[in-house]
């Protein structure tokens, strides 16, 4: 399969294009920063055929062109401005510039280029104060109540997707994602909300305390899960809906990431806090929702997640060794 990825470059996009290239397709990660060094090292000794394109979603003549050149079969749409509180103050137009125009530039280049499939990333995040059930989030019946300038523009990128597939007959998915962590994370200047399992790793190797607040987001999903289950969507001859959330349909303690942390370096403590203020790991996160319901996406892809707290763990960290004997660059950047 041929597949360009948009927002290549940031954490989401590497894992999958790790994913993709290990089975041999052709990738092209599209994005305004290059991809680091490190990951493209890494990428372009698997198997597949890997391309660069340089492109800003906000530009529709550069993302046809682009699409046209490299002819993919599907596109995953993973580009995105994940704001927190500060930029949602200074920077609100560009964020609703990216996620919800740049989306539907994203559309437009791929029914002019005759793409297969998009495969369009969402958020948990959308839920905000919707999130009331005390079982699992279903996609067919709690409806979203986003909050956050980022969760809205979200929300609204996969309502027009899901308006441009009726309009257009363009075969799009919304893939709408719980808290990612794991492989290639790391700050690339646009996502302001890194994970609490990235930033607990963080403090651990740092033997520093971390003082997490309570009632984190704990819907927590393993990336290479994540990558699995969007090249599930991508892959499938036939969807039954517009809509499938991605995560392990449970929920994760991030007492026992701490754990596991301090086994891994002894010089490491935690404390779970209750005050904002106090904490200095989800101190602007969101509280926990309940985890999704993924019956939806079983049934019709037969993902399952093959990830749990300890199993994520030892790949990450066994990863990482790998990864940082290849640079300087990549022990500092990942």
């Amino acid at each position: 399969m041929n597949v360009l990825i948009t927002g290549g470059a940031g954490f989401i996009g590497l894992n999958l294009a790790e994913r993709l290239l290990a089975r041999g397709d052709t990738v092209t990660l599209l994005d305004l920063a290059p991809p680091p060094s490190p990951a493209l090292e890494w990428l372009r000794a698997l198997p597949g055929a890997l391309h660069v394109a340089h492109a800003d979603v906000r530009d529709a003549t550069a993302l046809v062109n682009a699409m046209l050149r490299h002819q993919p079969d599907c596109v995953i749409h993973g580009a995105a401005m994940t704001a927190g509180p500060e930029r949602e103050r200074t920077q609100a137009a560009a964020i609703a510039d990216v996620n919800l125009h740049g989306t539907l530039n994203v559309l437009a280049a791929a029914g002019r280029a005759g793409v297969g499939r998009v495969v369009q990333l969402s958020s948990g995040s959308v839920y905000g104060a919707g999130a009331h059930t005390q079982t699992e989030l279903v996609e067919d019946r709690d409806v979203p109540q986003p909050e956050s300038l980022y969760a809205i523009t979200k929300y609204a990128a996969e309502r027009a997707a899901l308006r441009h597939r009726a309009l257009h007959g363009l075969d799009v998915v919304v893939a709408r994602l719980g808290v990612v962590f794991g492989r290639w994370e790391y700050d690339t200047g646009v996502r302001d909300t890194l994970s609490p399992p990235l930033l607990l790793a963080r403090l651990a190797r740092a033997g520093q305390a971390a003082r997490l607040r309570a009632g984190l987001p704990d819907d927590w999903l393993y990336a290479r899960d994540a990558a699995d289950a969007l090249v599930a969507l991508a892959d499938a001859r036939h969807l039954r809906h517009a809509l499938y959330q991605v995560g392990t349909g449970r929920r994760w303690s991030p007492r026992a990431w701490c754990d596991l942390l301090r086994d891994a370096y002894p010089e490491f403590d935690y404390a779970v806090v209750s005050q904002a203020e106090e904490a200095n790991v989800g101190g602007q996160s969101p509280s926990a929702r309940p985890p999704f319901s993924v019956e939806r996406l079983a049934q019709d892809t037969g993902f399952s997640a093959r990830f749990d707290d300890v199993r994520a763990f030892f790949d990450w960290m066994s990863w990482r060794v790998q990864l940082h004997a290849l640079s300087s660059e990549a022990r500092q950047m990942f």
